[in-house]
């Protein structure tokens, strides 16, 4: 499934696009119709194929059991506010969960829009267990200077401002979602070991890298499952992690094994400098794009390198390679660019 979804001339809640994009990825048959806030003059759904979502609840009575009808209200009240989707892996054996949370709690100037997460479960009431760092805002923090609390944000939130771009792509096996021009997040699934399959644990991994031109560290996070206020805080220029792995050596189990806690190999998950990736040639001189695979490693609690490409259709790009959704052929298999913001871009596939 693939939709490019446009805000129009005006602002739209965190809410509206939250509860847009999950009943896209969860819809057997995804159209503009299921769209309450994206314009559905602008946005366009490229491609229809179900992405084999599951819903599974929020944390609100009106998105219980289904998501809340297109006209329902949006408006943020002080309080957490979640929905949440599953996925079967290839081996069968488990669900990967995203969780879509909006990033105030409260509306002040600066702050609009909504983050993505993963865990190891959720509920129909939308109660998660092991949930990835995401920002975090509550009431209490709209005494803050607003100007302030934006800066500290503004890379790990997709904004939902007018005339925001936001794709959407996703099968069984990831969630992407590529803020034009911006940045990206996602849920991806990744290559199986021997310790997931002896433990019975979902191999993916959660990646947020949602405003490109940043990658100071000087964020304001929370890890886990903080309802009422921050419960963990630290720094990162990008919130990715695994969920529920257990060390083999000493039966460490960690919840979420996040880069905000512990130190997790990014290898080609930090994707944040242009000069990381240039252009080549081929064997007879002609130009080149050079492509990169996605892949990360926790090897010194028993994991080895987890590939996300070769599962998920997906590579890293140059930032400059085109427009996005020009096709680019690799192997003779057709992918399309997406420009996800300085420094770096995506190729995808996107049935």
């Amino acid at each position: 499934m693939y939709a490019k979804l446009v805000v129009g001339g005006t602002a739209i809640t965190a809410i509206a696009a939250m509860r847009d994009i999950v009943r896209l990825v969860t819809s057997a048959t995804p159209s503009t119709s299921l769209l309450g806030g994206f314009s559905t003059a602008s946005s366009i759904v490229v491609d229809s194929t179900p992405a084999g979502w599951t819903y599974v609840g929020g944390n609100r009575a009106a998105d219980q059991p289904t998501i809340a009808a297109t006209n329902s209200a949006t408006t943020l009240d002080g309080a957490a506010w979640n929905l949440c989707c599953s996925a079967p892996c290839l081996s069968g054996a488990a669900l990967k969960y995203a969780v879509f949370n909006p990033v105030a709690y409260t509306t002040f100037t600066g702050i609009t829009g909504f983050t993505l997460t993963g865990a190891s479960s959720a509920s129909a009431l939308g109660v998660v267990t092991n949930e990835g760092p995401r920002i975090f805002n509550t009431a209490a923090s709209a005494s803050s200077a607003a100007a302030s609390y934006s800066l500290r944000m503004t890379n790990k939130y997709h904004k939902t401002d007018a005339a925001s771009v936001i794709h959407v792509i996703a099968n069984a096996r990831h969630i992407t979602i590529i803020q034009e021009g911006r940045g990206l997040s996602g849920i991806w699934e990744s290559s199986m070991t021997d310790a997931h399959t002896f433990y019975g644990t979902a191999p993916f991994v959660q990646y947020c890298h949602a405003y490109s031109p940043e990658y100071g560290t000087n964020d304001f996070i929370v890890p886990t499952l903080a309802t009422t206020g921050v419960n963990t805080t630290g720094s990162t220029p990008m919130m990715t992690a695994l969920f529920n792995i257990t060390n083999p050596n000493n039966g460490t189990n960690y919840g979420t094994y996040n880069t905000c806690l512990y130190s997790l190999n990014l290898l080609s998950l930090w994707q944040t400098y242009s000069e990381l990736r240039s252009n080549s040639i081929n064997a007879v001189g002609a130009p080149t794009y050079t492509l990169t695979p996605i892949f990360y490693n926790a090897s010194w609690i028993g994991y080895p390198t987890q590939f996300v490409t070769g599962v998920v259709p997906i590579y890293w790009s140059n930032g400059n390679m085109g427009n996005t959704g020009d096709s680019v052929d690799v192997s003779g298999d057709t992918y399309k660019f997406f420009n996800a913001g300085t420094g770096f871009g995506v190729i995808m596939k996107t049935d």
